[in-house]
């Protein structure tokens, strides 16, 4: 899978009492993480975990490895130890696995894929349907998953490619009918130009998929399986403290965790909030975050995985180790 309003400004309180680090409560493990993008508000819920001590509670020393354009293959650097966890699609899990790893998912924080086609009002694409005929503005690799959907859906592969890159531009200028975008990526910028948008998710489209699963090598589940409990647990908790107050992690991002970057804060708070929902189901609400529908996987996401010519897809029970999340939720 592809990589990725309202400026409200936080009482100095309320943000002191939201950033306070409890002293450490047990002797840390270092764990390192490598996320697939910079350093922004995608990764909230490590920020806020590290800032508010929960990691340290949890006796655990996050240390969060940067991703974007120039970083090698996720899945190299964790199979290369250089990473303890990593963050990906779960497909390209699924092909390292198919290629000789061992890796082990055990939980997933996009409930909902935040990948989707956007359109202008004159010409909206609300439906799968709608992209049949349309001239498609994708970024290089793309292609596969508009197939796929064409596929799942049951209609022909025509349309036109516009090779596109990750500015919408294209879109407004007339180059493209529809743009594949990021939901808390390109709507927010045209959003912020007051460029009218309609946004059809993937999920809305027929592609179902969980996105920016955690996983690790089975040896290191095996070795170190309390400590990746402690470690979910405690990431549950931040970013169920995020949902709470998005504006507490876009600060954090743009003072603290992502400095350097230049980002401005009132984008991070767009993001932030864009994302929430994304991460939030049924099934958060009743098991937790980041939980994982074994069945959806085996059922609708495998049939849309085979839909882009993936047939070795491993048993279910074998990809996703579901008791780190079920002790995680056991722990106070």
């Amino acid at each position: 899978m592809i990589d990725r309003r309202l400026f409200i400004t936080a009482g100095s309180a309320a943000l002191g009492a939201a950033l306070a680090t409890p002293a450490p409560a047990r002797a840390a493990t270092t764990v390192t993480t490598q996320i697939q993008w910079i350093k922004d508000v995608q990764s909230a819920g490590w920020w806020i975990a590290d800032s508010n001590g929960y990691f340290r509670d949890a006796g655990i020393d996050s240390n969060v490895l940067a991703g974007g354009p120039g970083v090698a293959n996720i899945e190299s650097i964790v199979a290369a130890g250089r990473a303890d966890i990593g963050i990906d699609q779960l497909e390209r899990v699924i092909d390292a696995n198919n290629q000789g790893e061992d890796f082990v998912i055990f939980a997933a924080i996009y409930q909902h894929n935040p990948v989707a086609m956007m359109s202008l009002p004159a010409h909206p694409i609300h439906t799968a349907k709608d992209l049949v005929g349309k001239r498609l503005g994708l970024q290089e690799g793309a292609k596969i998953y508009i197939d796929a959907i064409l596929r799942v859906n049951h209609l022909p592969l025509t349309y036109t490619e516009v090779v596109v890159g990750f500015d919408p531009e294209p879109l407004v200028e007339g180059a493209c009918d529809a743009y594949l975008c990021f939901v808390t990526n390109q709507p927010l910028m045209l959003e912020a130009r007051h460029v009218p948008v309609v946004v059809a998710t993937f999920d809305e489209l027929g592609y179902s998929s969980y996105t920016d699963c955690l996983f690790c090598t089975r040896d290191y589940l095996t070795k170190n399986r309390d400590t990746v409990v402690r470690y979910v647990r405690a990431l549950q908790h931040g970013w169920a403290t995020n949902a709470q107050n998005p504006l507490v992690a876009a600060h954090l991002t743009t003072t603290v965790y992502g400095a350097a970057l230049g980002l401005d804060e009132a984008h991070e708070i767009a993001l932030n909030r864009a994302q929430i929902p994304l991460m939030e189901s049924a099934l958060t609400r009743a098991h937790g975050r980041m939980w994982i529908d074994t069945q959806r996987v085996a059922g609708p996401i495998y049939t849309t995985l085979r839909a882009t010519g993936r047939t070795n897809l491993p048993p279910v029970d074998r990809l996703i180790d579901m008791s780190i999340l079920r002790d995680a939720a056991r722990q106070p």
